[in-house]
């Protein structure tokens, strides 16, 4: 019996695919998924660049809020000895402040993240393991656009009240959570950087060169906000 074209055009095509080794096969997916990612992350940085004037307003937003509910509230430490103070608890503070500067101005980049997550939920990959790379990158992010800020105001009390000898437990349970999330935020990160490293084809080179500076000038924007958002939190705090 003879056979149609079609069924000619499947079968060498079978026998094609029969012959290619595995691992072209895999390289051509996660090459393919790969530039879909890089150019999804080039539109995720470029909108949380964008979103900069929203994360100042957001903070300055936040900053007014502490300085309504407990403006003064450190100003007892004002003659408390350096000497007589808890040096941990003084710095677990500082975190605390610098922390919740940040979270509460980097969860305005969380709709360009959404939609990032959304694109990358999608692709497909050879491996598990790059999956769950990918997977364990976009679940560490979420949670730290999930963690809220801490109870500053209440912390700042407890603080005072101790004439800063004691760490409230407010400060310490809240920068536990925060340094636990933000390490595996960074780990995770680091590691979804490699997957889109490993399968980059040249022709996605100058996206990556891009990507670098985007995300060079979006982290140092970032830092900068919550380092003048904690120095401004402890002239509001009265200190």
């Amino acid at each position: 019996m003879r056979r149609s074209r079609a069924s000619f055009a499947v079968g060498i095509a079978a026998s094609i695919m029969a012959v290619l080794p595995a691992t072209a096969v895999a390289a051509g997916v996660d090459q393919k998924s790969d530039h879909a990612a890089l150019a999804a992350y080039h539109v995720y940085l470029e909108g949380a660049g964008a979103r900069i004037p929203a994360v100042r307003k957001a903070e300055s937003a936040y900053l007014s809020s502490i300085s309504a509910h407990c403006a003064g509230a450190l100003a007892p430490l004002a003659n408390v000895s350096t000497a007589s103070a808890s040096q941990t608890a003084l710095f677990d503070f500082g975190e605390e402040l610098g922390g919740s500067a940040f979270i509460a101005a980097y969860q305005q980049a969380d709709g360009p993240f959404a939609r990032l997550a959304a694109t990358l939920g999608k692709l497909h990959w050879s491996s598990p393991q790059t999956a769950r790379t990918v997977e364990r990158y976009l679940a560490a992010q979420r949670s730290l656009f999930a963690l809220a800020p801490s109870d500053v105001c209440t912390d700042a009390r407890a603080l005072a009240a101790s004439d800063a000898k004691t760490l409230p437990p407010g400060t310490a349970q809240w920068v536990a959570d925060y340094q636990g999330v933000a390490v595996a935020q960074e780990a995770t990160a680091r590691a979804f950087a490699q997957v889109l490293e490993r399968f980059e084809i040249p022709a996605d080179r100058a996206v990556v060169v891009s990507d670098a500076g985007l995300l060079r000038s979006l982290t140092g924007k970032l830092h900068s906000v919550a380092n003048s958002g904690a120095t401004r939190l402890v002239t509001i705090l009265g200190l």
